[in-house]
């Protein structure tokens, strides 16, 4: 499902509600089987559970977006990026709706200045970021280069570096 006029939070809601149809193989997308989309979907929802770090680019700009479960997680992710060389950094807030990830994001923190709408493959999110007035479109690809993980002992941890052991004074 692809969005062509800029959404606002209330739109993306409903586009999620909607888009349930799509995931039981009815609409625009044929016969999809609802056991690998959920199987899908659960690894989707699984790599956006704890704080992750993303790279890659934006059109031709490189980039970093950092995107957390919100609290409650069921209400979806938010983070922010920002553009390699330029210091403001954009909030992102959006969706995990099955094997798709919505996202609206503000450059002001109010307005909404831009949606992304992508799929995660392979350890690489990738689709298509339209501007709010839908006037600029771009595509992005983005490497997960970090998941921090809660161990445990309450440590947090970098995949593939273990937490420092601490020592009892």
């Amino acid at each position: 499902m692809r969005c062509v006029a800029p959404i606002c939070a209330a739109v993306v809601a409903v586009l999620c509600i909607s888009g349930a149809s799509f995931a039981a193989g009815e609409g625009a997308q044929g016969n999809v089987s609802a056991h690998s989309h959920t199987a899908s979907g659960a690894m989707l929802a699984q790599t956006f559970a704890n704080p992750v770090s993303l790279r890659g680019t934006l059109g031709s700009e490189q980039i970093q977006i950092n995107l957390r479960p919100k609290v409650p997680a069921e209400d979806g992710i938010e983070g922010d990026y920002f553009v390699f060389g330029k210091s403001q950094r954009i909030l992102l807030a959006g969706e995990v709706d099955g094997n798709e990830v919505l996202m609206e994001e503000s450059e002001n923190g109010t307005d909404v200045s831009g949606q992304w709408i992508g799929t995660v493959d392979a350890g690489t999110f990738r689709g298509d970021w339209q501007s709010a007035d839908g006037s600029v479109s771009k595509p992005f690809a983005l490497k997960i280069v970090r998941i921090d993980d809660k161990s445990k002992a309450g440590q947090q941890q970098v995949r593939g570096i273990k937490p420092t052991a601490r020592t009892q004074p």
